[in-house]
C-alpha cells in the first residue's frame, strides 16, 4: 500500500511472510507482521503448528528486506501484561530498525 512520497506499507496478514511477495514487501517503510509468541516460548504456543511466526521470525523477515519500521501484532494473550517488554526484549536481538509492539487500540502514527 503506497502511504504518499513513494513509501510502502506492507502487511503480511495472519501469517508468516512468503517469499512470493519479496518484490512488493522489501524495501517498504512499515511492515505489519503477526508475531504469536516470543521464539523462546515455541514450545508452549506451537505457532508453526498454527502457521504463524515467533518475533525472532517476523524481526528477522524485517531486517532482512530492509524494512525500517516494524509492528508486531496478533499475540498469544499469556504475555499481554508485559508483551511489549518482553517481545520489545527478543526482537531487538534480530531486529535493528524501529519495533513497534502496540498495546490493544494503541493508536500509531505513521
Amino acid at each position: 500500500m503506497d502511504i504518499g512520497n513513494g513509501e510502502k506499507l506492507a502487511c503480511c496478514g495472519d501469517e508468516p511472510y512468503n517469499e512470493l511477495n519479496r518484490e512488493y514487501v522489501i524495501n517498504s517503510k512499515w511492515l505489519l507482521h503477526e508475531a504469536f509468541c516470543l521464539s523462546s516460548q515455541a514450545d508452549i504456543f506451537r505457532p508453526y503448528q498454527k502457521h504463524h511466526s515467533t518475533v525472532k521470525d517476523a524481526c528477522m523477515t524485517a531486517q532482512k528486506l530492509n524494512i525500517p519500521n516494524l509492528l508486531l501484532y496478533h499475540t498469544e494473550d499469556m504475555t499481554y501484561p508485559n508483551r511489549k517488554e518482553l517481545y520489545s526484549n527478543e526482537g531487538k536481538k534480530f531486529y535493528k530498525g524501529n519495533l513497534f509492539v502496540p498495546d490493544d487500540l494503541e493508536i500509531i502514527k505513521l
